[in-house]
């Protein structure tokens, strides 16, 4: 009996393992230079490690997503915001000549987290204490929306 249970646990542990690191991956392949890196497509898994010298990402794929979505058609103003995906500051740059532009900083859930008036061609939003996420930072000129970004925090 005890030889049985012995032979049952070894071959769900063998049957187990087997499918420990398996992915369905849509593509792939191997870029090589100094290094090399083995990469697919299809699945966002990934881990940042960073130091005082930078970041790194790394896992099944990256997750790097750049979206604007406009509000009325003004074109007077010319907006940005980078880096996306950030890690700390996020920094809008704005040219162009209003009143006022403020920005307000939503959650995928559209609960507001951070609000501020822009002073000046270049604003920086501190996103640092933020969790990873999908974040939305709607930009206001006049009191009208410009212009709408979705934000990746890693």
């Amino acid at each position: 009996m005890k030889k049985l249970f012995m032979c049952i646990a070894m071959l769900s542990v063998a049957a187990i393992s087997g499918y420990a690191q398996s992915a369905v991956a849509t593509a792939g392949g191997e870029a090589t230079g100094d290094g090399s890196v083995s990469f697919t497509v299809g699945q966002t898994v990934f881990t940042t490690v960073a130091n005082e010298n930078g970041s790194i990402s790394q896992g099944v794929q990256q997750a790097y997503e750049i979206t604007t979505e406009t509000g009325i058609d003004v074109t007077e103003i010319q907006l940005t915001a980078f880096p996306n995906p950030t890690n700390d500051v996020l920094n809008l740059q704005i040219n162009g000549e209003f009143r006022t532009v403020a920005y307000v900083l939503y959650t995928n859930t559209s609960k507001r987290v951070a609000k501020g008036v822009v002073n000046g061609s270049e604003t920086q939003i501190q996103m640092g204490a933020y969790k990873a996420g999908v974040y939305f930072l709607e930009v206001k000129a006049d009191g009208k929306t410009v212009k709408r970004f979705k934000v990746v925090k890693n």
